[in-house]
């Protein structure tokens, strides 16, 4: 049984008899939940009667986010909506349901914990940039204070210069043996930078990584696409290009969903086919079949995955550069292709009319995260909740 931290409040000078009414009301709407009484770090406060305003206030103030139930008796709703406009300004996260009006309570109820239980995981995220943000991502350079302040993640750069070399890593058996169909080609320098990659993360504690890979691609011909495949893969969110706007969707999308997104080119739109075509090296090798290891599209060398991705419904979603905005698109995959001018693990996703004007007329940027199955419920909620606006 799930436990929720509750705070019951009413008038000042209420009766036990008011406290107990409140205590059979919660148990009886929401029986699938263990509700323990907390005065002071409530994840959720039961607003019984109006004139309970001021004690709101001084409970809330010390929360980042708080769900509030209200019904229609005891002018119980009346003082709930006071509540939520001093969150609002405050700007304390809070959800405002009334048990007497509102419908799928219960699915409201289980989005704002796991809203909650996300928010709070962000606060303890730190993001590991290797080297620079790529110069062509001129729309996602997210600057770190927008990811602090936003929803405390911590963002530490580490220059090129100052890292080891990948070649002074020995080869890693485990890794080439995960990448078992990689006939013909010798992936020993793609394990050598992983190695790289997972000794930064271990020796600086980071929970998510984006790595500006071309240097090292144009220096010594080689790539990071297994290395961040494998870690993403083994449930570590890592992006490439050094896209910060992008590793925070897809820490965000993991919070969120349990599931890693893979981050991909925006190819093109088929207007025809109100569809879009997406690309990139990338991919979790536990989000394809029949994948095959070949070389990075854009330079032809080094290491890079193509497989069919899996799983025929997809959600597709974008923040901008100030998680100020959001793109979310429920769609369909009607075509895995295998073409040879684009990056390497390639789908055609049939989205809605309104979805492809938006990304025709108002794109966020060029990458975009794509999700197995049907997200956009939870990822809109996170979006209501945070005062992103969705275009």
């Amino acid at each position: 049984m799930n436990n929720i931290l509750i705070k019951y409040i009413a008038f000042p000078s209420a009766s036990l008899e008011v406290y107990n009414r409140g205590e059979e009301i919660i148990k009886k709407t929401f029986p699938e939940y263990n509700f323990i009484k907390s005065e002071n770090n409530p994840e959720l406060i039961f607003i019984l009667s109006g004139g309970s305003e001021n004690q709101a206030k001084e409970i809330v103030h010390n929360l980042s986010s708080v769900l509030l139930i209200a019904m229609n008796e005891n002018n119980s709703y009346a003082a709930a909506t006071e509540i939520k406009a001093y969150c609002n300004q405050n700007n304390i996260k809070s959800l405002l349901i009334n048990i007497d009006i509102e419908k799928k309570i219960s699915k409201k109820i289980g989005f704002y914990f796991r809203f909650y239980k996300a928010i709070n995981n962000l606060k303890k995220y730190r993001i590991g940039l290797i080297g620079n943000v790529s110069k062509w991502l001129i729309a996602s350079n997210m600057q770190s204070e927008v990811l602090k302040s936003k929803f405390g993640i911590e963002l530490i750069q580490y220059d090129w210069k100052n890292l080891k070399k990948y070649s002074d890593f020995e080869a890693n058996s485990n890794f080439i043996n995960h990448f078992k169909n990689s006939i013909g080609f010798d992936i020993t320098d793609s394990s050598k930078v992983y190695n790289l990659l997972a000794n930064i993360i271990e020796e600086n504690k980071l929970d998510a990584i984006t790595v500006e890979c071309f240097p090292m691609v144009w220096e010594h011909s080689v790539t990071a696409c297994l290395a961040l495949s494998k870690l993403n893969t083994d449930n570590i969110p890592s992006g490439c290009e050094g896209d910060l706007t992008s590793i925070s969707g897809m820490i965000i999308g993991k919070e969120l969903t349990g599931k890693i997104p893979w981050m991909a080119n925006l190819i093109t739109l088929n207007l025809n086919k109100n569809s879009v075509f997406l690309a990139h090296c990338t991919i979790g090798t536990n989000m394809v079949s029949d994948y095959n290891i070949t070389t990075h599209f854009e330079t032809n060398t080094g290491n890079a995955v193509q497989g069919k991705f899996l799983g025929d419904e997809v959600t597709i979603f974008r923040f901008d550069k100030n998680l100020e905005k959001a793109f979310i698109s429920y769609g369909k995959v009607i075509d895995r292709p295998d073409k040879n001018d684009a990056c390497r693990t390639q789908i055609e996703v049939e989205l809605t009319e309104n979805a492809i004007e938006s990304l025709k007329h108002n794109p966020l940027g060029n990458h975009h995260l794509v999700l197995a199955g049907k997200h956009t419920d939870i990822l809109s909620f996170f979006c209501k909740m945070t005062m992103i606006e969705i275009i």
